[in-house]
C-alpha cells in the first residue's frame, strides 16, 4: 500500500513536469540522439545497465552545457557529443530524466522495490543526481533558458528523492 502511494507522487511529479517539457520527448525521438546512443540504449536491457546508458546521455548533455570536450575513446562508442542551444541541451537533459523514472518505475511495478538490480539502479541514481543537481546549478546561462534549467532541476531532483525514499525502505 505505502508502494503504491510513493508512485503515486511519483507520477503526480512526472505528468507536472511533463507538461512543462512539452516536445521535448518528440524532439529527442527526433533529432538529439544520434545512432550510437540509440545503440547504447537498445543493448541495455537490465534495468541497471540501461540506468547506466541513460545517465551517461543525460551527463554527455551537461558536459554540451558546460563546454567539455569528449575523449575520443567515448566518442567512438557514443558517438559525436550532442550539440544545441542550452535550452535544446536541456530539454534534452530534462526528458531523458524523465524517461529513465518511467523505466524505473516500470520495474519497481512489474518486479518489486527490492528487486537487486533495480536497488542498484536507484543507488547510481542517487549519487549521480546529486552530481547533477551541482552542475546544473553552477551553470552560466542566459534569462532565456532559466525555465529550461529550472525544469532540469526538477527532474533531476524528482529522480534524487524518488531514489531515496526507495532505497530508505
Amino acid at each position: 500500500m505505502q508502494r503504491h502511494w510513493v508512485l503515486g507522487i511519483l507520477l503526480a511529479l512526472l505528468i507536472q513536469i511533463g507538461s512543462q517539457a512539452g516536445s521535448a520527448l518528440a524532439q529527442r525521438r527526433g533529432d538529439t540522439l544520434n545512432e550510437q546512443e540509440i545503440e547504447r540504449i537498445r543493448e541495455a536491457q537490465e534495468i541497471d545497465r540501461r540506468t547506466d546508458v541513460f545517465l551517461r546521455l543525460a551527463s554527455r548533455r551537461l558536459d554540451a552545457l558546460e563546454g567539455r570536450p569528449d575523449q575520443p575513446p567515448k566518442r567512438e562508442a557514443w558517438g559525436d557529443p550532442p550539440t544545441g542551444s542550452p535550452r535544446q541541451l536541456l530539454t534534452a537533459y530534462a526528458s531523458l530524466l524523465e524517461e529513465l523514472a518511467d523505466k524505473l518505475d516500470a520495474v519497481a511495478e512489474t518486479k518489486g522495490e527490492q528487486d537487486p538490480k533495480l536497488r542498484k539502479a536507484l543507488a547510481r541514481v542517487r549519487h549521480d543526481m546529486e552530481m547533477h543537481i551541482t552542475r546544473l546549478e553552477r551553470l552560466s546561462i542566459t534569462d532565456d533558458d532559466l525555465a529550461a534549467r529550472r525544469t532540469a532541476l526538477q527532474m533531476a531532483r524528482l529522480l534524487l528523492d524518488g531514489a531515496s525514499a526507495a532505497l530508505a525502505k
